[in-house]
């Protein structure tokens, strides 16, 4: 492979789609990719770039407050781009206000947290944005450029080093790269726009959630262990999950008793996020079973969180357990009414679904995803649906 060539994103396409008349809000973690993307799709003299970490760029944009001045200064542009636009001050007021001067300009906003576009902006800019979600490399646009064979081969690197993008082009940088991206960039809007001071617990907390992926997690527990109280702990797992850094799955349950209603699972975004985190680049193979088999089910559920983000199927995705510590490691709920049932295993493929689960839920498809079968559950769309 050549490793300088940019991988395509199956989100270009949904970019090209997105409806004109709309503030375009691309988020994503830093370095996924977000602004090489519209680079080289608004890659023209008649764009304009602006930058949120720029003084002058966002001196600039808070300046514009006029319809007047919007018509006047946009008539020329084709693309306005505003990257990182979370730290523009009142930026959802600015887009609202773009997108109603219709200057024929169309404009791109990008957030690497959704700290300030996800609350205030949403309301500020009603009706006015179409949001898109862009993630570290997929296997399946991993696939698209190599091969499936590739991609099977290759697993064990990407279960330690992750899919950030430069790391899958530049893999013999890649434990710089994720050192640096998690000392330098990752927590920057979360501490620059949250008001977070006791910078010691907060990565305490964090590498707690990066020992514990694809663990339950109790708020109580880590509050206790970081010596944060539980609101805090609850507020920080959602300033990371906001920033793209942590995902989070609730139980599955149709209001039954013994039915666990308000557990959680964490998992890493990117796993090589994840081992940056822990300060742990160990290969795959010199891990004991339990740590491999937390980072395979981090793996194929972010994988499959991917997935259903770009094909927009509606699935909803959850994890079942109840109190008899039955547990499915994945479930996919579709809109009609299907699930999809997945346990990651190592290399079990055999393993079969919880006798409680299948009494309950007959008619839920039940997969085991392994490291060497696991393609089949991004290539068949049959597999995919649950049909």
């Amino acid at each position: 492979m050549n490793q300088t060539r940019l991988i395509p994103r199956v989100l270009q396409e949904k970019v090209i789609q997105a409806p004109q008349d709309k503030a375009l809000v691309l988020f994503g973690a830093r370095q996924t990719g977000k602004t090489t993307l519209l680079r080289q799709m608004f890659d023209t003299p008649r764009t304009r770039w602006f930058s949120g970490d720029e003084v002058a760029d966002v001196a600039l944009l808070t300046g514009l407050t006029s319809r007047a001045d919007l018509q006047v200064l946009l008539s020329g542009l084709d693309v306005m781009v505003i990257d990182e636009a979370q730290r523009v001050p009142g930026i959802g007021l600015l887009l609202k206000r773009i997108v109603d001067a219709q200057t024929g300009c169309r404009v791109v906003a990008t957030g690497s947290s959704s700290l300030e576009l996800a609350g205030g902006v949403m309301e500020s800019a009603a009706g006015r944005l179409w949001q898109e979600y862009i993630w570290p490399i997929s296997v399946q646009e991993l696939a698209r450029e190599q091969s499936w064979i590739d991609v099977v081969s290759n697993l064990p690197m990407h279960l330690v080093y992750g899919l950030y993008p430069y790391v899958v082009r530049e893999p013999r940088f890649a434990m710089k790269t994720l050192q640096d991206l998690t000392a330098s960039v990752l927590f920057k809007d979360i501490f620059a726009l949250s008001g977070i001071r006791r910078h010691d617990k907060f990565e305490h907390l964090v590498k707690l959630l990066a020992y514990n992926i694809g663990s339950l997690v109790s708020c109580d527990a880590l509050a206790r262990e970081t010596g944060l109280s539980a609101l805090t702990v609850a507020h920080y797992i959602t300033l990371l999950e906001q920033s793209f850094i942590i995902k989070s799955l609730s139980s599955y349950s149709q209001n039954l008793g013994n039915e666990l209603k308000k557990s959680k699972k964490i998992y890493f975004c990117d796993l090589g996020i994840r081992n940056a985190v822990l300060g742990n680049f160990q290969p795959y193979s010199a891990r004991n079973d339990a740590e491999r088999g937390a980072l395979w089910e981090n793996f194929f559920v972010m994988e499959r969180v991917k997935m259903r983000s770009y094909d927009e199927s509606g699935a909803q995705l959850f994890f079942w357990r109840n109190k008899e510590k039955n547990e499915v490691d994945l479930i996919e709920l579709m809109p009609n009414g299907s699930m999809n049932a997945f346990e990651c295993k190592v290399k079990d493929e055999k393993a079969t679904a919880p006798a409680a689960f299948l009494r309950l839920y007959p008619d839920c498809v039940f997969h085991v995803a392994t490291l060497q079968n696991f393609y089949r559950y991004f290539v068949s769309p049959n597999v995919s649906a649950g049909r």
